[in-house]
């Protein structure tokens, strides 16, 4: 069957191509592969003829690609789909396919092209649009922090966002929010974060507040300033980056990601989130200045009703001078004016009484 189905294809093409080529079988297994599979996945030929091919196909892509199998063993005469593919690294690729049955011969021919860095791409620009778009509507800085955690994740696929705040008095980060997928048990992680630190230079926060700059650890397992190894380890995360918010060329806090897959370094994200970074940080200096101005309003407008208590008759007894509440009590006129606004006051004596009680002044 195996050797019947490689006549029909060109033996020099089959191994040339720069293209993923493979026969497969609906028993769930690969019959024959070309040499770029092992290229692009990094397992060997045996390797991924010796497990069924749902093993290599992403966990959640693995239903998707079972429902397309199923098309052309209902008698579809072509699918064109797209799904990622696990590396032996640990990473994985996204590979676009078309394929069509080998006539009766229970046997699938075909065709992946990876197309992973135009995947990225998309989601790079997607990822940018989002952000601006929470920048562009959100009217509190409460409510766009989870939301630009949660618009990153969902555009780039990573699984858990924090947004960390400079403290200036201690010297330290302070997590500030969280956000992470559905799919992601993170309570631990979640946990420590809340409560845990970092000095600059420390972790991938204090590195990213140190140097200023964006960061990236392709596997914090394997990275020797990654103080969560532990809970991370725990939660399943690998990858991380992390990027600056700036204002005024000064980072006030640090944005970083985490993905459960090993993923190596994107150029392109990297310096796209950098320049984010500034505009976060300007909204966030713009919206602090909205809330420090609606509070000084606030309270301009408390001493604007306090004062205005003060219209009206007052009565003022025409021998002590006291004033009389609205409780009907007699008050020193000082109390009274104190206790209704800003004033304060001081004793002095003026010139008539001055001549009046100390005449002897003059004279002197």
């Amino acid at each position: 069957m195996r050797q019947h189905g490689e006549q029909q294809i060109s033996g020099q093409f089959f191994s040339l191509s720069l293209d993923l080529l493979c026969v497969a079988g609906f028993d769930g297994y690969f019959k024959h592969l070309n040499p770029t599979w092992e290229k692009t996945l990094g397992f060997s030929h045996e390797e991924l003829l010796s497990k069924p091919y749902l093993a290599f196909v992403h966990p959640e892509d693995r239903a998707s690609t079972i429902a397309e199998a199923q098309k052309l063993s209902r008698g579809a005469i072509t699918m064109t789909f797209q799904n990622r593919y696990l590396c032996k690294d640990g990473s994985s690729k996204w590979l676009s396919w078309k394929a069509t049955p080998l006539g009766d011969q229970h046997l699938i021919y075909a065709t992946a092209r990876d197309i992973t860095e135009r995947k990225r791409g998309e989601e790079r620009l997607a990822a940018q649009y989002a952000v601006t778009s929470v920048l562009a509507e959100a009217a509190m800085m409460e409510e766009a922090t989870p939301k630009i955690l949660q618009a990153v994740c969902d555009s780039v696929e990573w699984e858990l966002g924090l947004i960390w705040k400079v403290d200036t008095q201690a010297n330290l980060l302070r997590c500030l929010e969280m956000w992470h997928a559905p799919t992601v048990d993170v309570a631990e992680f979640k946990t420590v974060s809340k409560v845990m630190t970092f000095p600059p230079g420390i972790g991938l926060p204090g590195r990213v507040w140190a140097s200023g700059e964006p960061a990236w650890i392709a596997d914090v397992m394997k990275d020797t300033n990654f103080p969560r190894v532990p809970i991370a380890k725990t939660t399943g995360l690998h990858a991380a980056f992390g990027f600056p918010i700036l204002f005024g060329g000064e980072v006030t806090g640090v944005i970083e990601f985490f993905s459960r897959e090993i993923r190596e370094p994107d150029d392109d994200l990297l310096r796209m989130m950098g320049a984010l970074g500034s505009q976060i940080g300007q909204f966030i200096a713009r919206k602090q200045g909205e809330q420090e101005r609606e509070r000084l309003i606030g309270e301009l407008k408390d001493a604007l009703a306090s004062i205005k208590t003060l219209r009206g008759l007052l009565p003022i007894c025409a021998t002590c001078n006291k004033i009389r509440d609205d409780e009907g009590s007699w008050n020193r006129l000082e109390e009274y004016i104190s206790a209704r606004s800003e004033a304060a006051f001081t004793h002095g004596i003026c010139t008539e009484c001055a001549k009046k009680l100390h005449p002897d002044w003059d004279e002197a």
